[in-house]
């Protein structure tokens, strides 16, 4: 079984990118996750977490690294250069992929109604071009309280669960990305 190391900012990320790992991925894959808290602690620690992924799979490396944050309203491109920056000269036995959601994780759960629906029991309208919204986490919080359902990273993993994939990646080009990641290690 593959194993892919996941660095994300907080434990809503967690759940939620772990399920659309397990979805995209062609075959079944293990995925050994490291939550940071935030995007300041994850620029911070996600160096070393790196190099615990050369032996964290049974004293061997994973597969597939990815370290992925949002971008909150910052250039996607300059915080990748910035995480570059951060590695530059290492060389490690996996893939590694460096990403930025745009803006937020919270805009990719918001880009299939069906899966939404599925989750509210109510009918939802298509938000276009999620990733354009000022704050998905607002957005996604209205909905779900709407129908008195809490934001939980439980509802995260739920909402990543149900989404289906070809939605996801025709809404938000950042997913396409990520997508890449995990097809293409």
């Amino acid at each position: 079984m593959a194993a892919i190391g996941l660095v994300v900012e907080g434990i809503y990320d967690e759940a939620a990118l772990t399920a659309l790992i397990r979805k995209c991925a062609t075959s079944e894959v293990d995925v050994i996750c490291r939550p940071c808290g935030n995007a300041i602690e994850l620029m911070r620690q996600f160096p070393s977490f790196l190099e615990s992924f050369r032996q964290v799979n049974q004293g061997h490396p994973v597969d597939n690294a990815i370290v992925i944050r949002d971008a909150d309203h910052k250039d996607p491109h300059e915080l990748i250069s910035r995480m570059e920056a951060r590695i530059i000269g290492r060389i490690y036995p996996f893939s590694r992929h460096l990403l930025v959601i745009v803006q937020e994780l919270e805009a990719w759960l918001l880009a299939d109604e069906e899966a939404l629906a599925s989750i509210t029991g109510r009918r939802q309208r298509r938000i276009e071009t999620p990733e354009a919204l000022n704050d998905p986490k607002a957005r996604l919080d209205k909905i779900l309280s709407d129908v008195n359902i809490a934001y939980t990273s439980e509802i995260a993993r739920k909402i990543a669960t149900e989404v289906r994939i070809e939605v996801l990646s025709a809404q938000c080009p950042s997913f396409r990305r990520f997508q890449f990641a995990i097809t293409n290690s």
